[in-house]
């Protein structure tokens, strides 16, 4: 019966400390900033582009005979790999607020910031038709670091119809 007392005791007293003032710890902010675009802008940002280098790559697909390699942030490098021993680089699909993407049906469904957007590559190769754009379905993209979001940069205190489509350090795009 003591050993129950002494138990309840120590768990009032850890409740107790827990509530008292004084006693929270304050997480670090962020040492990124974010990169902001309108919803307009937003919305007619996915374009065909040429090849270019691969930066942060994230998830790579393979729609026959093509590789996929999303760029975070950035959008989607598109890869012919007709020939595995010498793959060609074909093009870059922009699409500002890339993390993730998917293939279903032959149609790339990705993130644009916090839209999921469906294109289609194939039918029509060099150019990425937007086929469907369900608007506000993500959460607003966090830093990478996954620190505190200072109050300045958080939604009720930035330019109304901003969304987060990057966020950078000194020096560029992490």
């Amino acid at each position: 019966m003591q050993k129950l007392r002494n138990s309840i005791l120590v768990l009032l007293a850890a409740f107790l400390l827990q509530a008292c003032p004084g006693t929270s710890v304050v997480e670090p902010e962020t040492v990124y900033s974010p990169v902001l675009m309108d919803r307009a802008t937003l919305e007619a940002s996915i374009r065909w582009e040429g090849p270019r280098e691969v930066g942060i790559p994230a998830k790579i697909y393979y729609i026959a005979p093509y590789l996929l390699i999303s760029e975070r942030y950035k959008g989607v490098h598109v890869i012919n790999n007709a020939d595995p021993a010498s793959p060609t680089p074909v093009g870059f699909i922009r699409v500002p607020g890339c993390i993730d993407m998917a293939v279903n049906n032959g149609l790339l469904s990705v993130d644009n910031a916090v839209d999921l957007v469906v294109i289609d590559i194939l039918s029509t190769p060099g150019q990425a038709i937007v086929k469907s754009r369900t608007r506000s379905v993500f959460p607003e993209l966090i830093p990478p670091d996954q620190r505190r979001v200072p109050d300045r940069f958080k939604k009720a205190n930035r330019p109304s119809g901003t969304i987060v489509v990057a966020w950078e350090k000194e020096g560029g795009v992490q």
